[in-house]
Parts: structure tokens; sequence; C-alpha cells
């Protein structure tokens, strides 16, 4: 009795280390959190990284990406899920990492999940990570 008692505890053993393996790996795999690949969110930003109204991008993508010689972009990224408003400034610890689109570069808006022209409301959430195209949330159009 004392081998089969010793291989179920073996097997019982192996069984939790196995399943605590998969676990570790589908966390650091980020299945199903809130991942920033997965879900970003787009702002309209000075290059104070202020938000500013969804017009100056508008303009800037009629511009070059620059209103009165003054730079706009899109900031796309994970943001803590905090929620921006126009006249705040997105903390460093959120610009960092995040992407910046020129408005008026249409293969580089493409690239990033946004439509290639028109409107893109600050707050909008972009799903699917880079390049998906898929865009949702907010209002877009031209």
């Amino acid at each position: 009795m004392t081998t089969s008692r010793s291989n179920r505890v073996k097997a019982a053993i192996g069984t939790v280390s196995l399943t605590g393996a998969a676990m570790g790996f589908l966390s650091a795999c980020g299945v199903g959190g809130d991942d920033d690949q997965e879900a970003r969110t787009v702002y309209c930003v000075d290059e104070q990284d202020q938000v500013v109204d969804d017009e100056q991008c508008e303009e800037a993508e009629r511009n070059g990406g620059f209103v009165g010689g003054v730079p706009f972009f899109f900031l796309l990224g994970g943001f803590g899920g905090n929620r921006y408003s126009v006249g705040q400034t997105i903390p460093s610890q959120y610009t960092g990492p995040a992407t910046r689109v020129n408005p008026s570069d249409t293969s580089a808006r493409s690239r990033n999940g946004l439509p290639g022209s028109g409107r893109v409301s600050s707050g909008t959430r972009i799903s699917g990570g880079i390049g998906s195209g898929r865009v949702g949330g907010g209002s877009v159009g031209s």
C-alpha cells in the first residue's frame, strides 16, 4: 500500500505543478487581461502631451502635422484606465511607451489601427493591436 499511496501523491503533485505552470504561462502572455497590444486609446495632443481639441489634429492632417508651426499628434497607448479631457496633460509614465502618429501620415495611421484620414475622437479605444484597423468605443468619421 505504501507504493500505491506514494504513486498517487506523486501524480497529484505533478498535476498541480503542470496546472500552475500553465496558469503562469497564460498570465505572462496576457490572456484575459487588458493588455496595451489588445486595446489602446488615442488622444490628440500637442508637443507637451496636453490633450487638445480634436479639431487640432484634423487641421494638422491637412497641414503636414502642424498648426501655426506647432506639431500635433495622435498619442496611442494604454493610459492605466484613466480618461483625459481637453487641457489635461497625460503623465510621462504613459506617454513614454505610447506611440505618436503624425495626423497627416496616412500609412502610419493605418498601421496603427486608425482610419487613413478623417476625424478621430480623443478617448477612442482601438482594439486588436497594431495594424488591425478596428476602432471602437468612440466616434470616428470625416
